[in-house]
């Protein structure tokens, strides 16, 4: 039954699901469209073994899907609006790759420079392509890109707010408001099922996919300088639980963050979301080896 839920959800969601536009500029063989036809397709659906008790996690609230098989493991205070932190800059990036080239090039403001938290450190005046600030965005999570990304594509930040509003009531994500593109404020809030369902939109697309799951990367101003060497905030990539991405937030209100996308042996993917833990590495690593090893799949 909850599958057979689940997937109406999707099918509700798909009718106002968006497509890139543009083109590739620096990875021409990456697919850039959110092909969300996969998102209904059917494989062996998982079983829990008898007698399998649920792990004790102590985060606010838990999500995990298999994604491969569209259906749900495990439910924890799904509904609850919680602060998400820099997990907001996932709708960041959607928006960004929706409507942007990746050659743009971005021009960083005395404002976006000087953004508090977590930063790859841009200068003011800086000239960097959006592709840049997008991985500078998912891999260190870099406010100052954040902020330097939503100046460019709506004039500024309050109005780039406005439009992730929009994308949220266009993604059918109801319980979901944005009050900055960071995520650095914490006044916004999202639901584990919520950011569940914009982490499917956004693994459709391969770029995402690429930039999320590494442990580093070097990107340069348009001139070749400043360099900026970029370190992941995501301390389960290359785990032995084959975690492929996808994003990290903690601030003071929201407490520790993680969505995870992993992939069991058998090739089934799992999406994983832990909000408001004081453990979310320690927390997520319980619960997909409780995935993994509490299904028949």
């Amino acid at each position: 039954m909850l599958r057979a839920l689940l997937s109406l959800l999707i099918l509700g969601s798909l009718q106002t699901s968006p497509s890139f536009t543009g083109e590739e500029a620096a990875m021409p063989e990456v697919e850039r469209t959110f092909d969300t036809s996969s998102l209904i397709e059917i494989h062996s659906i998982p079983t829990l073994k008898a007698g399998k008790i649920e792990p004790v996690i102590y985060a606010n609230a838990g999500y995990a899907l298999d994604l491969t098989a569209n259906t749900i493991l495990y439910t924890e205070n799904e509904h609850d609006k919680l602060p998400i932190a820099s997990l907001t800059k996932l709708m960041t990036a959607y928006i960004i790759l929706e409507e942007e080239d990746l050659d743009s090039v971005v021009t960083v403001s005395y404002n976006a420079a000087n953004t508090e938290g977590s930063k790859v450190w841009l200068g003011t005046g800086e000239t960097i392509t959006v592709e840049s600030l997008l991985y500078g965005l998912l891999i260190p999570s870099g406010n100052d890109c954040a902020v330097a990304l939503a100046e460019f594509n709506a004039g500024s930040e309050e109005n780039f707010v406005a439009k992730m509003n929009q994308k949220a009531k266009q993604l059918d994500l109801n319980e979901t408001y944005f009050t900055s593109a960071s995520g650095l404020d914490d006044q916004g809030y999202s639901t584990a099922k919520d950011l569940a369902f914009l982490s499917m939109y956004l693994l459709k697309n391969d770029f995402i996919r690429n930039i999320t799951s590494l442990t580093s990367a070097t990107v340069t101003g348009t001139d070749g300088y400043p360099t900026h060497n970029l370190t992941s905030t995501n301390q389960l990539l290359g785990s032995y639980l084959n975690v492929k991405g996808l994003k990290t937030g903690k601030t003071g209100a929201a407490g520790e963050c993680l969505i995870t996308v992993a992939e069991n042996e058998q090739n089934h993917e799992i999406l994983t979301v832990i909000l408001g833990s004081q453990d979310r590495f320690g927390e997520t690593k319980l619960l997909l080896d409780w995935l993994y090893n509490s299904y028949i799949w």
